[in-house]
């Protein structure tokens, strides 16, 4: 059996655009033809083996028409270990060069809309982003697997007509808020996040009322009840979460674990919930 015609793909990137690397085997001239017909089509521009999309990426429709002519597609493996091409966020050049020296910080991934999320490591801790509706958070201190909560977070409202651009952040607005974030971290006083500060409980109900900690989590911290934490966060004036009743009736019976992602078994499983 003739082996099928294949497309051999890798992509490299320059400050946010792809330039995609294209080879065939097993390919006839007619067969190649047809297929640069349907790059055109799907608004590539082609000078040899170098295809970059006109207006953005085309990839989707690009690769349903490619197997409907019969191609298969072999895209180059990344290395699992590599770190995060930062060339694949289109930045100014100033942001860049703050992303590209900042110590002791990691970028491990950047991707999404509706949300808006970002990971990597600050100082030896992991850190975690996000972005949706009208506002953005980030936080550091737990983990991956999120067995564990943040330490310290740090949250802004994101300003637009409809309330939702926070979701469609570009890798511009979404770094910069990281970069801010780092700062404040690293140069404002952090006390109001440790145990034995006048505003640790305070600060410990404003961090479930945005979201950065369960209910659960909140009163373990905290050594309260279910119901003293509704109570004491309403005598501060915080803004109790929308499912703050449904978290409270939910005490009773929550287990101390989480759904975490075996990448072993690539299955959602229990683990063990690590917050102190």
């Amino acid at each position: 059996m003739a082996d099928k015609p294949t497309i051999h793909w890798r992509t490299e990137w320059a400050n946010g655009t792809p330039t995609h690397f294209i080879m065939f085997s097993d390919t006839s001239a007619e067969q190649r033809s047809d297929i640069e017909r349907a790059a055109d089509n799907e608004g590539f521009r082609r000078e040899g083996e170098h295809w970059s999309p006109t207006e953005g990426p085309k990839l989707h429709g690009f690769f349903e028409v490619a197997r409907a002519k019969g191609f298969d597609l072999d895209f180059e493996k990344e290395d699992e270990d590599a770190l995060f091409d930062l060339q694949r966020l289109k930045l100014e050049r100033e942001t860049r060069k703050k992303l590209e020296t900042l110590q002791d910080f990691t970028l491990g991934e950047l991707a999404g809309w509706c949300p808006v999320q970002a990971e990597g490591q600050l100082d030896g801790q992991f850190w975690y982003f996000r972005a949706r509706g009208a506002y953005w958070r980030f936080e550091l201190g737990g983990n991956e697997s999120r067995t564990k909560g943040p330490k310290w977070w740090h949250e802004e409202d994101w300003p637009g007509k409809t309330g939702f651009e926070a979701g469609y952040m570009s890798d511009e607005d979404a770094i910069t808020s990281i970069l801010k974030s780092v700062n404040a971290y690293r140069t404002e006083n952090r006390s109001r996040f440790e145990r034995g500060h006048p505003e640790y409980e305070r600060t410990t109900l404003e961090g479930w009322a945005i979201g950065a900690l369960s209910l659960q989590r909140a009163i373990r911290r905290l050594g309260i009840s279910g119901q003293d934490a509704l109570d004491r966060a309403t005598a501060y004036g915080i803004e109790l979460p929308y499912l703050a009743d449904r978290e409270l009736k939910s005490l009773g019976s929550a287990q101390s674990t989480v759904l975490g992602l075996d990448r072993a078994s690539g299955k959602w499983v229990e683990l063990r919930d690590e917050d102190d």
